[in-house]
C-alpha cells in the first residue's frame, strides 16, 4: 500500500434512516470549514445496475453490503489520502442506478464518509 503523501484524518458517520448523519456531517463541515473537507456519501457507491430491468432493480435490498461498489469506493478513499481527486457517481434514486453525472471531489485533510 502506497504511503498517504496527503495527510488526512477519515472520519466515517454511520447510522439508519432518519438517525441524524447528515446533521453531524454539516456540523463537521462547520466546525471545520468546508475547504477542509471530503464528503463521500456510501449512497452514491451503489452498485451499477445497468443490465438489470427496472423491475428487477425495484427488488434490489439496498441496505444489504452486496448492493455496494466497493473497490471503487475504497480506491476513492485512497485516491484522496494520497492527494488526488476523484469523480464520485451520483445514484439516482428514481431510476435505482447510477446517473450518468460524477461529482468531482477534491482531496481535503478531513475524509467525512457518510453511509449505512
Amino acid at each position: 500500500m502506497t504511503e498517504p503523501t496527503f495527510p488526512t484524518f477519515v472520519i466515517g458517520v454511520a447510522g439508519g434512516s432518519g438517525s441524524g448523519k447528515s446533521t453531524v456531517t454539516r456540523e463537521v463541515l462547520a466546525s471545520v470549514g468546508a475547504d477542509q473537507a471530503a464528503v463521500l456519501m456510501q449512497d452514491d457507491y451503489y452498485l451499477d445496475q445497468s443490465a438489470l430491468s427496472f423491475d428487477a432493480r425495484c427488488q434490489t435490498n439496498y441496505d444489504h453490503p452486496d448492493a455496494f461498489d466497493w473497490p471503487l469506493m475504497m480506491a476513492h478513499v485512497q485516491a484522496l489520502r494520497e492527494g488526488k481527486p476523484i469523480e464520485m457517481p451520483v445514484y439516482d434514486f428514481t431510476l435505482h442506478n447510477r446517473s450518468s453525472q460524477t461529482i468531482t471531489v477534491r482531496p481535503a485533510p478531513i475524509i467525512v464518509i457518510e453511509g449505512l
